[in-house]
C-alpha cells in the first residue's frame, strides 16, 4: 500500500472525501503539494467533445483544444516532475453528495417535480458513483500501477457499465427523496407544453444518448463497477454515509 496520493479533481472537489474514505492511513493531497507515491486525476469525458460517437472508448479523438485536453497536459507535466506515471480517470456524470452538472440539475427537476417522462425517450447517459472512484484508487494504491504497455499516461474511462436510461437514473433519484412522483406526458398538447417548458436545450439534453465504454479499466484493473441506480435505491444512508 503507498503512502501518499497527489490527487487532482478540477471541477469535482466533492469527489475527494470519498477517495480520503477508501484510502484510510493514507495521505490526500494535491498535485504538486509535496512529494506523492501516486498521481491520480479526475477528468472528464467531456474531453471527447460534444459530437463524439456512442461507446466512446480511450481511442476515440478528443477535443483537443477544449480545457479538459488543456487540464490533463498540466497534470501530466505536474506527475511527471515528480518523477510518477500520471493515471487520469475519464469519468461521465458522477453521481455523488454534492455532485455538479447534469445530474444535479436532473435531481434537482425531479425533487421540484418539473422532470417529466416522455413515451419512446430511449436516451441513456454514462454515469459512475464516487464510491467507485474511491474503489479504482484503492485498487491502484494496493496493487500497483498496471504496465503501461508504451503509454507514458494511463488513462481509463470510467463508468458504471449500465448507461442507464435518463429516465431511469431520474426514477433512482426520486426514490431516493421519498418516492417522488414523476409525470409521463402522454398526449401531444402535453408533450408540446413539455418541450416548452423545457426550452430546446434542456429538452435535447434529456433525450440525446452519451455514452463511453470502460471496457479497458475492466481488463486491466479486473474492476467491476457498482450500477449507480441500483446503489441510489439500495444503498444504506446513516451517519457514516458520505
Amino acid at each position: 500500500m503507498i503512502e501518499s496520493i497527489a490527487l487532482h479533481t478540477p471541477d469535482a472537489d466533492f469527489v475527494r472525501p470519498y477517495v480520503k474514505a477508501a484510502l484510510p492511513g493514507v495521505t490526500v493531497r494535491d498535485i504538486g503539494d509535496g512529494s506523492a507515491d501516486m498521481a491520480l486525476m479526475v477528468s472528464s469525458t467531456d474531453i471527447y467533445g460534444p459530437g463524439c460517437p456512442l461507446q466512446a472508448d480511450e481511442d476515440t479523438p478528443v477535443d483537443s483544444s477544449s480545457e479538459w485536453a488543456a487540464r490533463e497536459r498540466d497534470f501530466s507535466r505536474a506527475a511527471g516532475a515528480m518523477h510518477l506515471v500520471p493515471v487520469i480517470l475519464r469519468c461521465p456524470d458522477i453521481v455523488a453528495t454534492g455532485m455538479t452538472g447534469f445530474p444535479r440539475k436532473l435531481a434537482e427537476a425531479v425533487y421540484r417535480a418539473v422532470y417529466y417522462k416522455f413515451p419512446g425517450n430511449e436516451a441513456r447517459r454514462s454515469v459512475v458513483h464516487a464510491t467507485d472512484i474511491g474503489r479504482v484508487a484503492a485498487a491502484l494504491a494496493s496493487g500497483g500501477l498496471p504496465q503501461t504497455s508504451g503509454r507514458e499516461t494511463l488513462i481509463y474511462n470510467l463508468t458504471d457499465g449500465t448507461d442507464p436510461l435518463i429516465d431511469e437514473l431520474a426514477e433512482a433519484f426520486a426514490y431516493r427523496m421519498g418516492n417522488k412522483r414523476i409525470s409521463t406526458l402522454s398526449t401531444r398538447p402535453q408533450q408540446w407544453f413539455g418541450r416548452k417548458v423545457y426550452g430546446e436545450r434542456r429538452y435535447a439534453s434529456y433525450t440525446t444518448s452519451r455514452t463511453f465504454s470502460s471496457a479497458r479499466i475492466a481488463l486491466d484493473l479486473a474492476f467491476r463497477p457498482t450500477g449507480v441506480c441500483n446503489y441510489l435505491r439500495t444503498h444504506v444512508y446513516d451517519e457514516n454515509s458520505l
